[in-house]
């Protein structure tokens, strides 16, 4: 672990700087909480003691950290911010991910993390050697990746447990946003032209299943194809090369020139992969087609995904009718009301975890989640109400 210098300021202290610290200290401080929790949770498996030792280390370059920019605030009792500070949101569902789905499989959003430090520091004249701290514990973690099965999540473009992890719950949150707006949406509708109706029970459910099969099979043919497409484009890929090996050498030199190799050098690897046809074939699919052989998806693991998904979240806000109706209770505006509101936290709660997925304000991810919502239903109910029909 470094021992850093004390910090000399360079920039004036305004009030926007101030902010800004106060920013970078709470950051900070996050990461060295959230550390320090993932250790607790490798010391609970008998295999991963040493990476505990080596993220306790990181949570304490990390308070480190912090210390060097509360020294700037010319605070000379930093373990006051220390004992006060409080987790955000956003390290407390990704202590939950890692807890629920495994170390490895926030691998990649740590690593994002500290690259978000790096580009901040490297531009700030009072960091010192912050950033290249921060690049080491980029490394770290690229290091610790295999240790919890996440291989191909050190590499943000590769496909691996934890990036194949991080895409299945992406398509799971979306899948469920979309089930509950648009079924939300549609029985508000319904309820404003007849709430007493059956009509609304029946659109509801019509609804949840047209939906979620409707989703389902929109991806299964979508996957489908073009799993088809690019195993063709694969096929067709290793009969140039087997039949053509020469004329395909010749390619591979033209590409890595252009990504500025010598021509020595570019000469020399293709070289070395032609002695390998399958090695070469599976490098011209990477670097001519753009394609990656393993990542061609499941077509059927996708669509039974997106009909869960969808379906979870079309039976929120269906739910108080489906109870209403079992209960034999007379079918009034209490049922929209409980169907909104179960639907209002649901997707609070998807917002919540869809900030870990597009790193905004988990706040702001869970209001914009709910304002959506909540606007389509009152759309549809206005719409609903205005028809001059009669169920």
């Amino acid at each position: 672990m470094a021992t850093m210098d004390p910090p000399q300021a360079h920039v004036p202290l305004t009030d926007e700087r101030i902010e800004r610290l106060r920013e970078m200290i709470g950051d900070e401080l996050d990461a060295a909480w959230l550390y320090d929790r993932l250790a607790g949770m490798s010391d609970r498996q008998p295999a991963h003691h040493q990476p505990a030792e080596v993220l306790r280390n990181m949570a304490e370059s990390e308070r480190e950290h912090a210390a060097h920019w509360i020294a700037l605030l010319g605070d000379h009792e930093p373990q006051a911010y220390l004992d006060l500070h409080r987790p955000s949101l956003r390290v407390r569902l990704m202590a939950f991910e890692a807890r629920v789905f495994g170390l490895g499989y926030i691998i990649s959003q740590l690593r994002r993390e500290e690259l978000f430090d790096i580009q901040r520091y490297v531009s700030d004249p009072d960091s010192g050697g912050l950033a290249e701290e921060e690049r080491e514990h980029r490394a770290t973690l690229a290091e610790l990746a295999p240790q919890f099965g996440a291989e191909g999540a050190i590499g943000e473009g590769h496909a691996g447990v934890g990036a194949q992890g991080a895409s299945t719950f992406r398509a799971a949150l979306f899948g469920l946003n979309d089930g509950i707006v648009s079924n939300l949406a549609l029985i508000a509708g319904v309820a404003g032209v007849a709430i007493g109706s059956e009509a609304v029970l029946v659109a509801g459910i019509g609804g949840w299943l047209a939906g979620a099969f409707s989703m389902a099979g929109g991806e299964y043919i979508s996957v489908r194809s073009q799993s088809e497409v690019l195993q063709r484009q694969i096929a067709m890929e290793r009969d140039e090369v087997l039949l053509d090996p020469g004329e395909e050498r010749r390619e591979l030199i033209s590409i890595y020139r252009s990504k500025g190799l010598s021509q020595e050098l570019a000469e020399q690897v293709a070289a070395e992969l032609s002695e390998q046809p399958d090695a070469l074939v599976d490098t011209m699919v990477r670097e001519e087609l753009g394609l990656d052989p393993d990542g061609l998806g499941n077509p059927w693991k996708a669509a039974a995904s997106s009909f869960l998904s969808f379906s979870f979240g079309a039976l929120i806000p269906l739910l108080p009718f489906l109870v209403w109706h079992a209960a034999d209770w007379t079918v009034n505006y209490w049922a929209l009301i409980v169907g909104v509101l179960a639907s209002v936290v649901t997707l609070a709660v998807a917002g919540l975890f869809t900030s870990l997925v597009t790193s905004r304000s988990p706040l702001y991810a869970a209001g914009r989640s709910v304002l959506v919502g909540v606007l389509f239903a009152a759309i549809t109910f206005a719409i609903g109400s205005a028809l001059p029909f009669d169920l």
